[in-house]
């Protein structure tokens, strides 16, 4: 473990809210630990005794299905906050974290992040309004399984691009998750992505090469 930079803190919503008196407190308890790719860092159903931030590298939340396979259903980036529900009714962590790659995370004790909502109604306030976008992100991907593969993965890849840039260090087969498809359904929409002129692919990343038109895509798909 190692201490925290107000610096980086500071930076991070909700965070940035949050008065320096009152954050003061919140950096002397929080604490960084590195961890190793595919190593988990909380498990579903464990309590919910940390509210979690991206520092470095990628973790994603994902759930194990009846089959034992696992599925990916969010990916967090460099200066997220993650797991948000638990962060505000302290129940159990719905989902798994892993470490996608090798990863820094920031925790901060439930307690302390709780008693800083009640102190700064500016830091509380922003606090929900971040989480509730984050459950609209969810429900919009609910509605999602819904429309054509095509524009779903482009969608995906529109909504990792402001995560990670032009450039999405994501895999087909975590595409695939994300998407609610199969690999192999992937493969083939990418393919015809880049036949297109829209992306570039190697292994293990997808650059978005006109952006433009895969928003596009969508507004094309849904007449």
């Amino acid at each position: 473990m190692s201490p925290v930079d107000d610096r980086f803190l500071a930076g991070v919503e909700p965070f940035t809210k949050l008065p320096a008196s009152k954050r003061a407190p919140l950096v002397k308890l929080a604490q960084e630990k590195r961890y190793a790719k595919g190593e988990t860092i909380f498990r579903e159903g464990q309590p919910s005794d940390f509210v979690w931030i991206v520092k470095a590298g990628r973790v994603h939340l994902m759930r194990f299905l009846p089959d034992g396979k696992a599925s990916t259903t969010c990916v967090m980036a460099p200066g997220e906050l993650f797991c948000c529900l638990p962060a505000m009714d302290r129940r159990p962590y719905p989902a798994d974290a892993v470490a996608a790659d090798d990863s820094v995370v920031v925790r901060i004790p439930m307690p302390a992040f709780h008693q800083a909502m009640g102190e700064s109604p500016g830091f509380r306030q922003e606090a929900i309004c971040l989480f509730c976008d984050r459950l609209r992100q969810v429900e919009g991907a609910g509605c999602m399984m819904l429309e054509p593969v095509e524009r779903r993965l482009a969608r995906v890849l529109l909504t990792l691009s402001k995560k990670f840039g032009a450039t999405i260090p994501l895999t087909r087969l975590e595409l695939a998750e994300l998407a609610g498809t199969t690999n192999e359904t992937v493969i083939r929409t990418l393919s015809r992505f880049r036949r297109d002129g829209l992306i570039r692919s190697t292994r293990g990343h997808t650059t978005l090469l006109q952006p433009e038109k895969l928003q596009a895509l969508l507004t094309t798909c849904a007449h």
